[in-house]
């Protein structure tokens, strides 16, 4: 054995001893004494053999020392860091107000993009023309169904649409009070006047038909109400195409009302009047007499007064306010908001410029 490999191991297990350790610190005796009774050590080692000639640890007298187990090591454990939990700050309550508010006007808004979604996949929504209608009913509406008074006139009817839904044909009567203000019901201040007329509207276009138009034909004529039908004009089809559709849907007969032709602006906007005057000649030529012609006091002065060929046709104004057009009409719509029994929304209401023989004698069908 090499000199510089035998003073290695003599010297470790020098510094193993109790003397050499003693001779260093005079208090190890007590911390090897202290700390030898909490070992527990895991394993025994069996004792080695010594080899012949090995040197051997020797005390200060020259007897062996024992060799003292060395202490077991604990396993360091990595100490968990306590996670620090985030402290939330209170939102303040004009905060809340705000996002709830924002919340429930997002839930409307959705809802009734919603609703007209639907309603226009379900073919419900109104069309360009049909939009003064509307505002019409809004209007009646808003105004908190005020009554209307009926002017004076020998004869006085309605014309109606789907939009007044189902009509009740045996109660539709007019109630009228001493202020001739009109009433939907029955009461000891009323007293009933009877519809002379109804006008239904029959199509819309090339192809549009009402769909109440049959069942209301077939509720006057129950009622020996005299019955008239119109067309709504509409300029994205020809006039050919219209005229034919309004023939076939309406079917008048003899005893009927003169067939009318509703011609009404949008934005601005109107038909070309050779296309309108066409119309008029196809359902003239089919029914030997010639149409009516409905629209508005406006209307007629900028756009068929200007034009000839229309001078030789009769006109069924409308004008509300309750003054009377001062221009040439058979008809006046004298409202659009009127109550009328047997109906539950507003009806517009119009009178006839003559007597029940004059309309019976110049515009019914023979």
């Amino acid at each position: 054995m090499k000199k510089s490999t035998y003073f290695i191991l003599s010297f470790r297990k020098l510094t193993k001893s109790s003397n050499f350790a003693a001779q260093i610190s005079p208090s190890y005796p007590y911390i090897m004494e202290t700390k030898q009774t909490h070992i527990t050590p895991k394993t025994t080692t069996p004792p080695t053999e010594v080899t012949k000639g090995a040197p051997q640890a020797e005390g200060e007298n020259g007897t062996e020392e024992p060799v003292t187990p060395r202490k077991p090591t604990k396993p360091r454990t990595t100490a968990k860091k306590k996670k620090r939990k985030k402290k939330r700050k209170k939102m303040p309550l004009w905060k809340k107000i705000m996002w709830w508010t924002v919340g429930i006007v997002s839930f409307f808004v959705l809802l009734v993009i919603f609703c007209l979604a639907l309603l226009w996949w379900r073919g419900l929504l109104p069309t360009r023309e049909e939009l003064p209608r509307y505002k019409a009913h809004l209007i009646y509406m808003l105004e908190g169904f005020k009554p209307t008074r009926l002017p004076e006139g020998d004869v006085i009817g309605i014309d109606i649409s789907h939009y007044q839904g189902d009509v009740e044909w045996e109660y539709l009567s007019f109630y009228i009070d001493k202020e001739r203000k009109l009433h939907r019901s029955p009461s000891k201040k009323t007293k009933p006047r009877q519809v002379d007329f109804v006008i239904a509207k029959a199509t819309q276009g090339a192809n549009n038909r009402d769909s109440h138009y049959n069942r209301y034909k077939a509720g006057a004529r129950e009622q020996n109400i005299q019955w008239g039908a119109y067309h709504f004009y509409s300029y994205q089809a020809s006039a050919t195409a219209q005229a034919d559709n309004f023939i076939k849907t309406a079917r008048l007969q003899s005893g009927d009302m003169t067939p009318i032709l509703d011609v009404e602006p949008y934005q601005n906007t109107l038909p070309p009047k050779d296309s309108v005057l066409r119309w008029l000649q196809v359902v003239e030529k089919y029914y030997g007499m010639k149409p009516i012609i409905y629209t508005s006091e406006n209307c007629y002065l900028t756009y068929f007064s200007e034009y000839k060929p229309f001078n030789k046709y009769s006109y069924w104004i409308a004008r509300y306010g309750g003054r009377e057009p001062s221009r040439h009409h058979i008809m006046w719509q004298y409202c659009e908001n009127g109550k009328v029994a047997g109906v539950s929304g507003p009806v517009d209401i119009d009178i006839f410029r003559g007597t029940a023989a004059d309309l019976k004698h110049k515009y019914t069908l023979p």
